[in-house]
């Protein structure tokens, strides 16, 4: 079993339709096919072996796709880093990884150059782009030396596929594992519940996160489908490809469609091609969900999962969706919902989210305490997320364990207020945290990103907030921001903004504070 394998029946069939469109680029499923044959030829000529890692350091470019089908193809395990990283996390993740070689734009390469020198194992560089810079074969030439009649020696199901690094907000980045079996099944079995041959899907989300590489990339390309590939969101441009290329599908993440709701010329726009958009990486405001079926006009489907699980452990198609839920176990994967003892608790009961089945990945590269941590005898992977599930087996999310604000024994979830907060006509995008209270231990704070022009103040909030929620969920304080901090994926990198509130405070409160928590 090999990944790349996906587009095998899909050339023979239809070689000359298009697999991915990228602004004026259209590459054939025949021309993608060969492009992967030659890369991953071109990868072993160049003198890396099976087994090695070859880390992919570049935004959402067609080549990242050749690229890491290229690399499995050739047997090597590739690490994908995200293309928003800065020098010290890439750094720690090569070094990690023990990287071989790095494929990266050039407009990344001085960051590579500036931590190579800490890197042993690092032998070569490859540029895609200018190839002007610093003497290094580009990514041109690798596929130039590669044979498109490549046939590999072959992988197993259990062979490592790819090294996918999380966020790192609450600590060093965690190498992730997954094996040839973990993703092709998971973008398969995604593939089956959501996407059709005749389906063009316009991946808005970055394809350097499992979300847009595997469920959405690869989980089309396994069904003969078109892929969009978008290097970067911006809602504008997003809705003028919409009325250009003519999708029936979008993928995105929740900040994306609150962003999009609020385009000026919406109105104006002709996105009906849409039938249907999908979401995951952070819950859905249940607001939001109704505002995409009554303006966007198009029907909606999210999922739910981690890195940890290839990444989807959820979904539902379109038409089985409960607004609220992330769906139910998607093929093989069971979901349960524990308490703090680890026991399995009844429908509507509120505990942790814990998944088991062939989306459950092989743990964290270097870290089997860690991994011990969360990925238990049993073959459950404990996700960290709080949630309940209904008597037909969906799940719905509350939210993450360590977000949970406790307000003096009251809990009190960040993504409860920020639903509730989020339909202020002056709110563009916010995020909640918790931060010292010296009588209750904590309370919530708001950082707001207002519409451009808008001017508010923290009573105006607070008025807001006093009829919509209880007494001790309305934010205490309020700081308006430029930009609330999100990762690529759209997650609110709450850590960060935590971090800095807390800063200062006596390490024997905030381990209070985490203590009670978790109760």
């Amino acid at each position: 079993m090999n990944l790349s394998h996906i587009l095998k029946r899909h050339v023979a069939d239809n070689p000359d339709k298009t697999a991915i469109i990228f602004n004026d680029r259209r590459i054939s499923y025949a021309r993608l096919y060969g492009m992967v044959n030659r890369a991953a030829d071109g990868l072993l000529k160049m003198g890396l072996k099976p087994g090695d890692v070859l880390s992919l350091f570049m935004p959402s470019l067609p080549e990242l796709i050749i690229g890491y089908l290229g690399t499995v193809r050739a047997g090597l395990t590739v690490n994908v880093v995200n293309a928003m990283l800065r020098e010290q996390e890439v750094e720690y993740i090569l070094k990690d990884c023990e990287t071989r070689a790095v494929i990266v734009d050039d407009t990344r390469l001085s960051i590579i150059e500036s931590v190579r020198p800490g890197l042993k194992s690092l032998e070569q560089i490859v540029v895609h782009g200018d190839p002007g810079q610093g003497g290094y074969p580009t990514f041109e030439s690798i596929l130039d030396i590669g044979n498109a009649g490549f046939k590999p020696e072959g992988t197993r199901g259990s062979d490592l596929c790819h090294l996918m690094y999380t966020s790192g907000t609450t600590g060093w980045p965690k190498g992730v594992m997954a094996t040839h079996l973990n993703i092709w099944h998971n973008c398969t079995e995604f593939g089956k519940v959501h996407f059709k041959p005749e389906d063009t899907i316009m991946v808005a989300t970055p394809i350097f996160h499992c979300w847009g590489l595997v469920n959405g990339t690869f989980g089309m390309l396994s069904r003969g489908g078109t892929v969009i590939t978008v290097e970067r969101f911006y809602p504008d441009q997003a809705l003028d490809l919409i009325e250009r290329l003519r999708p029936t599908i979008f993928q995105g993440v929740p900040p994306m469609y609150n962003l999009m709701l609020k385009d000026p010329d919406l109105h104006a726009r002709d996105i009906s091609s849409v039938v249907f958009c999908l979401s995951a990486a952070t819950k859905m405001p249940e607001n939001l969900i109704r505002q995409i079926e009554e303006v966007l006009g198009w029907r909606y489907a999210e999922a739910w999962g981690l890195t940890e699980s290839s990444c989807v452990g959820t979904t539902a198609p379109y038409t089985e969706t409960r607004t609220g839920s992330c769906g139910r176990g998607m093929d093989d994967a069971e979901i349960k919902i524990i308490d703090e003892k680890g026991r399995t608790l009844p429908p509507g009961e509120q505990g942790e989210l814990c998944v088991r089945g062939t989306c459950v990945t092989k743990g964290y590269l270097n870290k089997p305490e860690v991994t011990q941590e969360v990925f238990d005898p049993e073959g459950w992977f404990h996700a960290g997320d709080i949630a309940y599930m209904d008597e037909d087996g969906y799940a719905y999310i509350v939210d993450r364990k360590k977000d949970m604000i406790n307000v003096g024994g009251e809990k009190v979830f960040p993504s409860e207020v920020e639903d509730m907060m989020i339909v202020h006509p002056k709110i563009k995008d916010l995020v909640i945290v918790g931060i010292p209270d010296e009588l209750k231990g904590e309370v919530p704070k708001a950082f707001i990103q207002l519409d451009e022009g808008e001017t508010a103040t923290l009573e105006e909030i607070r008025e807001f907030c006093r009829p919509r929620m209880a007494p001790y969920k309305v934010p205490v304080a309020v700081e308006f921001v430029q930009e609330v901090p999100r990762s690529a994926a759209g997650k609110a990198l709450r850590r960060l903004l935590r971090d800095r509130e807390w800063e200062g405070v006596g390490s024997e409160q905030q381990e209070e504070s985490g203590e009670q928590g978790a109760r």
